[in-house]
């Protein structure tokens, strides 16, 4: 059993002058059913590292919400929220720490490590089908229908050199990215809804915070 640190999207509530963190509570539902205790995480908090190395984080998931800030045209944006999930990252490489990082997650890994981002279109609130490279050993060879609900992706040419694409959509933007010799893997659809890619997302979720990947 791990401790896994989720991090939290920021809503904005102007009647009570409040900016929120909060989380889907599938978050917890899905990361208990896979054996683990979910702990949510702060955004803003003075030191993350030393916040995560207090919390005895066993691994992170990084979540969906809340647009990049640099991004042209970007809504519902928190800078809190971008400084502390590119600290928490760091972190994780530098403990050697599992991280699934999901929507929003896998665009932060791909700007994290030099890659850029643009608008996708009919992507958001519909299933869509995906395939995986070869050799990723969690997935079926044949495609995959997942969920989708972002606005921006990431093609071929955008992903950041260090980084691996492990599936791709039918349109050829990027669905899936893992970083090389590390339990680090991003998906664009979201393990945590309804997901059709369930036995898929349960066999990564296995591997990456099983020790297994």
């Amino acid at each position: 059993m791990g401790r896994l640190g989720i991090t939290q999207r920021v809503e904005v509530v102007e009647e009570y002058d409040e900016r929120r963190d909060c989380l889907d509570q599938r978050w917890a539902e899905l990361v208990e059913s896979m054996g683990h205790v979910p702990i949510p995480l702060a955004n803003l908090v003075d030191d993350p590292a030393d916040y995560l190395e207090a919390l005895a984080v066993d691994g992170l998931v990084l979540t969906g919400g809340n647009d990049l800030r640099h991004l042209a045209d970007a809504e519902n944006v928190a800078p809190e929220r971008d400084e502390f999930e590119a600290a928490a990252l760091e972190y994780a490489l530098d403990e050697e720490l599992p991280v699934l990082a999901v929507c929003r997650g896998i665009q932060l890994l791909n700007v994290h490590f030099g890659g850029s981002l643009g608008r996708v279109e009919d992507h958001v609130a519909r299933d869509h089908r995906v395939r995986f490279e070869r050799g990723v050993d969690f997935a079926p060879e044949e495609p995959i229908t997942v969920n989708s609900y972002h606005g921006y992706g990431i093609e071929r040419e955008d992903v950041a050199e260090p980084l691996e694409t492990i599936a791709v959509a039918e349109d050829g933007s990027i669905e899936g990215l893992a970083v090389p010799d590390r339990p680090i893997v991003g998906v664009m659809w979201h393990p945590e809804r309804d997901s059709p890619a369930a036995a898929v997302d349960r066999q990564l979720f296995e591997r990456l915070f099983g020790g297994r990947y």
